[in-house]
């Protein structure tokens, strides 16, 4: 079983707890300590190390909340939650060091209610505190000053914090200050679920992912090229960088003529070469190599089915985003991309994937033909169509192409405009779009 790396972010002393208690599940896991003297240094260790693991375990909510900030970050990210033993210990240690009572303290980064709920624990009243509660993140310095202006006035005796660096600080001005630390129950349970994550990790990196490929704008290539040779040197410069792509993440590619390929590989290898879905080098080539547009829908599934269906669903996506685009949908029908464009979003699909199936079942053709029929639809707009240059832009017989606007015109979709005049006899008929013009 192939272990992932989980890396364990925070300072030296908690680090160093969470390493002595995870080496038990070492079969699991490869450890990669980071170690930070402050927690703002958070978003700059991630950019810098996020190739390093593929689970980040944070010693707390505050390191946690800076890595939250981060954009466009897709690796899990989990924290060792500040529990009522944790604060259990630190009433221990006031009571026995300071010998006072639990009176005038104050606290950080905890709730009212979990302060309150952690007294009734123990069976006593809660005393007057001092709480400096927030939401997101915050600075270590701003928290220093909170304690400290609350300790000159004389209104504590102790100061609870969750800051190592406030911490430090404060005892370094002679303040009575007890930091909170992770407990070893906590630490198992949240290393039970970082297991869990990795297991689905596993899971999701065995499955299936299927890339359509397709020449933007075939049809037209093949009709101005000046021969078919043409045509042919540029599918064979696609095919030679596709089969280059292929060998990167170890998949398989079909060649189904017409400017089309397929591409067979698993997530987890998609997921390496793209950083997570953010970026494909592999369409910096195309750029570099051919003088043509070339666009791709990239899909993922538990079954191939599901994955070459949703390939076809990412690929009719691209096309609407524009030439040369690609894209990306999860067996979550979560939408990725366009990948390599600053517009780069994630966004759910659900809808029209159902929609999808309904169009083709309706038409009966296949996903990859109504991606160039949605297509059609959109360039034509309101102009009048013709049953010759639908077959044309689908490469399909003028018979199946009369067959889907038979089909369109019962559903509303077309309506008869008229008829123009063919110097091969009869009057060829004419039909516009109306209504919704988008079939995905």
């Amino acid at each position: 079983m192939t272990r992932q790396r989980l890396a364990i972010i925070g300072p030296a002393d908690s680090v160093e707890l969470i390493l002595s208690v995870a080496r038990q599940k070492e079969e699991i896991f490869v450890l990669v300590p980071i170690i930070y003297r402050e927690a703002a240094e958070v978003p700059i260790i991630l950019s810098q190390r996020a190739k390093d693991a593929d689970i980040f375990l944070f010693s707390g909510i505050v390191p946690y909340n800076y890595a939250l900030s981060v954009p466009r970050w897709t690796k899990p990210l989990l924290h060792i939650p500040h529990t009522g033993s944790s604060l259990y210990r630190i009433f221990v240690q006031i009571t026995h060091q300071t010998g006072k009572s639990l009176e005038h303290i104050s606290f950080d980064t905890f709730s009212l209610w979990e302060i309150e709920e952690t007294f009734r624990d123990i069976g006593q009243p809660m005393p007057p505190v001092y709480i400096k509660h927030y939401e997101g993140v915050i600075s270590a310095s701003e928290l220093t000053s909170f304690h400290c202006d609350l300790w000159n006035k004389g209104q504590i005796q102790a100061a609870v914090t969750c800051f190592h660096q406030t911490s430090e600080e404060l005892n370094a001005l002679g303040i009575p200050a007890f930091r909170i630390w992770p407990t070893r129950d906590s630490i198992r349970a949240s290393l039970d679920a970082a297991a869990r994550v990795a297991e689905s990790i596993r899971f999701l990196e065995a499955q299936i992912a299927v890339a359509h490929v397709a020449i933007d704008g075939y049809g037209n290539l093949v009709r101005g090229a000046n021969s078919s040779y043409d045509v042919n040197r540029i599918e064979v410069r696609l095919y030679e960088i596709l089969i280059d792509f292929a060998q990167q993440i170890g998949g398989s590619i079909i060649s189904q003529g017409g400017g089309q390929y397929i591409v067979f590989t698993t997530r987890g290898r998609i997921a390496e070469l793209t950083r997570d879905f953010t970026v494909l080098p592999v369409l910096d080539v195309i750029m570099q190599k051919l003088r043509v547009h070339v666009s791709g829908g990239i899909g993922f599934g538990a079954t191939a089915y599901q994955a070459e269906e949703n390939a076809h669903l990412a690929h009719g996506l691209a096309r609407r985003q524009g030439a040369g685009q690609w894209m990306i949908i999860t067996d979550e029908h979560v939408a990725i991309g366009p990948l390599n464009t600053v517009a780069y979003l994630r966004y759910p699909v659900g809808e029209g994937k159902a929609k999808r199936k309904t169009w083709t079942k309706l038409l009966q053709i296949s996903p990859i033909t109504l991606d160039r029929l949605a297509d059609f639809m959109e360039k034509v707009a309101s102009s009048a169509i013709r049953v010759d240059e639908l077959a044309a832009y689908l490469d399909i017989t003028s018979r199946s192409a009369r067959r889907i606007i038979n089909t369109m015109q019962s559903a509303g979709l077309v309506q008869y405009c008229g008829e123009e005049a063919s110097e091969r006899g009869r009057p060829r008929k004419i039909y516009c779009f109306v209504g919704d013009r988008i079939l995905k």
